[in-house]
């Protein structure tokens, strides 16, 4: 009886906590870096509320089209950066 996982299925849940948790947060930073457009509030709002879909999509096509675990996280960090330097212009600017 094994107690451990096997290496393919340790790299499958690496891979699902990425796209569903690591998506999730990649669509909320699009969210919040829409409010530094320049546009009314309500506009940039709407615009990250809808546009938060397709990035969370893409989010999870990219993760699991990645050749590997680590490049599916790296792949997720390198996205994340300039939407987080965004969400905190749009939410402190």
């Amino acid at each position: 009886m094994r107690l451990l996982p096997s290496t393919s299925a340790r790299r499958l849940g690496l891979r699902l906590i990425a796209a569903g948790p690591g998506g999730y947060g990649l669509a909320t930073l699009f969210s919040l870096a829409a409010l530094a457009l320049p546009l009314p509030t309500l506009a940039a709002a709407r615009i990250g509320m809808l546009g938060s879909f397709a990035v969370f999509a893409a989010a999870v096509i990219g993760v699991f089209a990645a050749r590997d675990v680590g490049r599916a996280w790296a792949g997720l960090a390198l996205a994340a950066l300039p939407l987080a330097l965004g969400a905190w212009h749009g939410t402190h600017g």
